[in-house]
């Protein structure tokens, strides 16, 4: 650390001290960060935190410790970001913490989640029992082993992933033969995706926007939400975000087809990166000479249709064709905008006028998504508009659709980097927001701190996120009316530059 300024060792030593005390707080038997176990946490920092005393804790003093240890991630994690926008930070010093971050989460415990165990069940139900896990649900197999693991709320629904990401789960379920192994495997896997993104992210930002690389890999590598929420968690989010940030490097690099390919990927994944997929099409379309769009047309579409059908194919049935889209459209999250509104609604006009909110809050998402199309098919798109429309798409598909969780905020980080202030701001933001979302993960041991967290979320961190959502709509009108660009880019760049 010699000869870097002294808040950037500020920065950087309270991003460690912080990282540390969650894992140990995470690491302690019973852990209000942990889920259902299937067996006890061990390992270093199990050791260290029966050291330190911290296993002594119970109750109401380990949840007050958890809350502590995730409200400075929270704060470390902006002074870490506000050193590396202001350069204090060298890019390769960011990626060095993020790799030693990302190596010590195979360490620790499964956290926050159970949705590894339904990532199992269902690649089980297709591999194991030869069932379609669109059709049949972990409750039809209540003897299996998975059934006392899998989250009360799922373990009655069909698989809500994309079939891609169902063939996935069958291969995990094949190659392992027991809870524990399918949960490092996930874990190795969300993880593993993590980082790679983080690489992936450092290498382009240092190549177009150098000034930018050491803020666009700590927001994404360093982050408490992707480290903590996600990645140690085990989601399949992640593989999302490394499809994203691989189609931006390859569109950047004139490899359109393969950006489409990546994309499609991430959307049979999960069907979020369809958002991307579609402004990226139409962008290509749009920007072809006239002569050519039809051949353009049928070349990505084609790309794009052959890798889902054959990612599709062993799941399509006629009882759900849409594979689990309409299942998931019918939930909704705990932290949504519209379920607030829907209650407000509720309260004031009863069942009928709390329709309102699932009706408006889809058609605002339609809406986004239609002007920021016609916004990368004008004027000549760029690498860098279809980049910033990307990440606008998913950031309002997050705030937008019914189901808001801390895993989600992944999706649009990687390319943060590329927008404007406004909705780097409100992307930013929804990350805090979303990092202290979580202190408890299951109510039967912490059933006072669940309630707790339940409410804080509802009544604190929902009209935060109704707030910066209000924002970013606000932004987005503006910049339609004034015909304003959706990106930043480097000053040296081009205002105006056709894709290669």
């Amino acid at each position: 650390m010699l000869g870097r300024p002294r808040h950037a060792n500020v920065a950087v030593g309270l991003s460690i001290a912080s990282f540390l005390l969650v894992a140990l707080v995470a690491s302690v038997p019973g852990s209000p960060f942990t889920p259902v176990l299937p067996a006890p946490p061990g390992g270093p920092f199990a050791w260290a935190a029966d050291a330190v005393g911290m296993d002594s804790l119970h109750g109401s003093a380990l949840v007050a410790v958890g809350v502590a240890a995730v409200a400075l991630a929270a704060v470390a994690f902006l002074v870490l970001l506000l050193a590396a926008w202001r350069g204090t930070l060298s890019a390769k010093a960011v990626l060095m913490l993020a790799v030693a971050y990302h190596a010590t989460l195979l360490l620790l415990p499964l956290l926050f989640s159970r949705d590894v165990y339904s990532y199992a069940a269902y690649g089980k139900i297709a591999a194991t029992y030869h069932a379609n896990p669109y059709l049949a649900t972990p409750a039809d197999f209540p003897g299996d082993v998975l059934a006392r693991f899998v989250g009360p709320k799922w373990f009655d629904t069909p698989a809500v992933y994309g079939p891609l990401w169902t063939q996935l789960s069958g291969l995990v379920v094949r190659a392992t033969s027991s809870v524990e192994a399918q949960v490092v495997a996930f874990r190795a896997i969300a993880i593993g995706a993590s980082l790679a993104t983080s690489f992936l992210v450092w290498r382009v930002a240092r190549e177009r926007w150098p000034e930018r690389a050491a803020f666009a890999v700590a927001v994404f590598g360093a982050n408490p939400v992707v480290l903590f929420q996600s990645a140690a968690s085990g989601h399949n989010d992640l593989l999302l975000a490394l499809g994203v940030i691989a189609a931006f490097a390859l569109a950047f690099a004139g490899r359109d087809l393969w950006a489409t390919a990546a994309l499609a990927l991430a959307t049979l994944i999960k069907a979020t990166a369809g958002i991307p997929l579609l402004l990226f099409v139409i962008a290509r379309i749009a920007t072809a000479p006239p002569e050519d769009r039809l051949r353009v047309a049928v070349r990505h579409v084609a790309v794009a249709a052959i890798l889902g059908v054959a990612a599709a194919a062993p799941f399509l049935n006629t009882q759900d064709p849409t594979l689990g889209m309409a299942e998931l459209a019918s939930h909704e999250g705990w932290l949504a905008p519209s379920r607030l509104f829907r209650r407000m609604f509720d309260a004031i006009g009863g069942e009928t006028l709390s329709i309102l909110p699932r009706i408006v809050f889809p058609m605002l998402l339609v809406a986004v998504v239609i002007e920021l199309g016609r916004a990368v098919a004008r004027h000549g798109v760029t690498p860098w508009r279809n980049g910033a429309a990307w990440a606008l798409g998913l950031l309002a598909a997050m705030l937008l659709g019914p189901v808001l969780l801390p895993w989600y905020v992944v999706w649009a980080l990687p390319l943060v980097w590329l927008l404007p202030r406004v909705p780097r701001l409100v992307l930013l933001g929804s990350s805090v927001a979303l990092t202290l979302s979580q202190w408890t993960s299951d109510p039967a041991g912490f059933a006072t701190a669940y309630d707790a967290n339940i409410l804080f979320g509802h009544y604190v961190l929902t009209p935060v996120i109704v707030g910066l959502l209000g924002w970013l709509l606000l932004d987005l009108w503006r910049r339609r009316s004034d015909d304003t660009p959706l990106e930043e880019r480097p000053r040296a760049e081009p205002a105006e530059r056709g894709d290669r």
